[in-house]
């Protein structure tokens, strides 16, 4: 045995009762270890490796209403309110029996009731556990556990569940090791689960608003789940089966995006149907999308993110969408190359036919065909004011040769570079009140003589509420100088005012309603409408974008979040407006 079970702590017996037994069962115990290590090791005795040094034993302690031993079969039972801790595992449950020859543990609750298993910071509850102290390995009946995972937690409930090593798991053919692990690159886990009939959630009520269900399911503890082609349901409603194997990193604060339906409608586009999501591994992940537009047809996407090293990664892709500049449905390629430092991001991009639309004030939208050819960007963190302690600054330079063409114009490859210079500071002004300053300084060079161009970005906020209803206040300018010889960087002077406010119609319901103003057009020039249900894991909005100016179309969408994974980006041709009095995601 690896490890010997010295002593069985028996509680509620008189002192002496409790100490025999003790002493009785620690002489078993350790005689048992022997008789069991002479008769396996006394072939390896002449070329065993001298020991260099013992490893240090484990204790078993049981702890219940009533505790009773046989000396005969060396064998325990605790019965009431039984608890068992060996090292950082614990067992609580009605009975608990302990073998102290075979290692054995079974748990068994009361009627109705549960067994409970906690260790390394996961939860385990079932209606009957058998575990082997020696081996590590446990058999779970009607299994349920829980795990943190984002903002939330994890939930994972099956049929019968088994824990075994890692590498248990591994020479039984029940796992294949990850490219990374093979390369010694990964450090393995210690354990992992394999359930049958699974389902999966981040809801924590017995009938969750979605789940997935998976014929078997393999959990890495603190890494990742793996449900084999699972099934989507909302609520009872069966929506469609995965084609691949589902993986959720649990380690990642945004699930790159859970394959859901979406359904978008616009005065120009018409109505949008579209399927979209990832299909993630240790090292990477496939991002794959597609939807019917029932002006353009079919449009599908599909890119590839793989880190190479822990700091470096590479992604591709290429998308086949309608713009609405050319009447035209076309393929746009792109390819990066991505760097990551103490928590700086450097990255390399080329894209060719990308589609970009760009409001360059409140009139004037410009719409047309972008190539980077390419272009190197380095982010820096942000980085705390020591002078004010609730302010940052970060920063942001740019270098890249660009060809952009319009339906009427096109020009020659331009070299740009310049940086951006960003601050956000907030104070609290009371409880229920908060000002903030969101601004950026922008400067711009080109390769072309007499032009250049700098901008000044600055947005003044107030986030307050009013009892239940959030409001959000704030006044944005910008100031233009010099200008570009390309028409998709030139921007212009811009004076708005924004109001946002969020009113609760119920427990779950909730109203969002944001409008700008165009302080030099006098014009109220768009509005948002959302309408927000929010459960405890689910998140369903339906949003109404109304542009009043006529140089964007209206759109409503219907979308689905998950909320433990609020940073979850749009799901391919999704509509999403913009939230002005969002912090720009400094630290806390």
């Amino acid at each position: 045995m690896d490890e010997t079970i010295e002593t069985i702590k028996v509680i509620r017996l008189s002192r002496f009762a409790r100490l025999a037994l003790t002493a009785l069962l620690a002489f078993l115990v350790i005689a048992g270890a022997f008789e069991a290590e002479g008769a396996s090791g006394a072939k390896k005795a002449k070329n065993a490796p001298k020991a260099e040094s013992a490893p240090r034993p484990q204790f078993v302690t049981l702890d219940a209403e009533r505790v009773s031993y046989d000396d005969e079969t060396a064998k325990a039972r605790a019965e009431g309110r039984a608890v068992m801790t060996y090292g950082s595992t614990v067992v609580r449950a009605d009975r608990i029996d302990y073998d102290a020859v075979t290692q054995d543990v079974v748990a068994l609750p009361l009627p109705g009731g549960v067994v409970e298993m906690q260790a390394e910071g996961r939860t385990l509850t079932s209606d009957r556990l058998e575990y082997n102290l020696e081996t590590r390995e446990a058999v779970a009946g009607n299994s349920k556990s829980n795990f943190p995972t984002g903002l939330g937690r994890l939930y994972v409930r099956g049929g019968e569940l088994r824990v075994l090593p890692y590498d248990t798991a591994l020479s039984r053919g029940l796992i294949r090791p990850s490219a990374k692990a093979k390369a010694g690159e990964d450090p393995l886990p210690e354990s992992i689960g394999i359930v049958r009939d699974a389902i999966v959630t981040t809801c924590a009520l017995d009938h969750p608003h979605y789940r997935l269900e998976a014929k078997r399911m393999t959990i890495y503890p603190g890494r990742r789940v793996v449900a084999r082609t699972p099934r989507l349901y909302l609520g009872d409603a069966y929506i469609f089966t995965y084609p691949l194997d589902y993986v959720v990193l649990i380690d990642r604060e945004a699930l790159q995006r859970p394959i859901t339906p979406y359904i978008q409608y616009g005065e120009t586009r018409g109505l949008i149907v579209g399927l979209s999501g990832v299909y993630g591994w240790d090292t990477g992940f496939l991002d794959l999308g597609v939807a019917y537009v029932s002006t353009a047809g079919m449009e599908w996407m599909a890119s590839v993110y793989q880190n190479i090293t822990n700091n470096l990664a590479v992604t591709a892709g290429v998308e086949y969408t309608w713009d609405e500049a050319w009447d035209e449905t076309r393929y746009r390629p792109r390819v990066s190359l991505l760097y990551n430092f103490s928590d700086w991001q450097a990255s390399v991009n080329w894209t060719w036919g990308e589609y970009i639309s760009v409001r360059q004030d409140t009139h004037h939208i410009y719409k047309g065909h972008l190539e980077r050819k390419p272009e190197f960007v380095l982010f820096s963190p942000w980085f705390k004011d020591p002078a004010f302690p609730r302010s940052w600054y970060r920063l942001r330079t740019l270098w890249g040769e660009y060809q952009e063409q319009t339906p009427t114009f096109s020009n020659d490859s331009i070299s740009r570079y310049g940086a951006i210079l960003y601050h956000y500071t907030e104070v609290p002004v009371t409880q229920s009140a908060t000002l903030f300053m969101n601004s950026s300084y922008e400067t711009w060079f080109y390769d072309r003589d007499g032009f250049d161009q700098q901008l000044v970005n600055s947005f003044l906020g107030l986030r307050w509420r009013l009892g239940p209803v959030q409001f959000g206040t704030g006044y944005e300018r910008r100031y233009a100088w010099g200008t570009s010889p390309m028409l998709w960087d030139a921007l212009a002077d811009l004076e708005r005012f924004h109001q946002q406010v969020r009113i609760p119609l119920g427990k779950e319901l909730f109203l969002t309603v944001q409008g700008s103003y165009d302080v030099t057009t006098e014009l109220l020039y768009e509005v948002d409408y959302t309408l927000q249900w929010l459960t405890d894991c689910l998140g369903w909005e339906i949003v109404y974008h109304n542009d009043r100016t006529e140089l964007e179309e209206n759109k409503i969408a219907l979308r689905m979040s998950l909320r433990a994974f609020p940073s979850t980006p749009l799901a391919f041709g999704e509509y999403r407006f913009g939230d002005p009095f969002a912090r720009p995601g400094v630290p806390k």
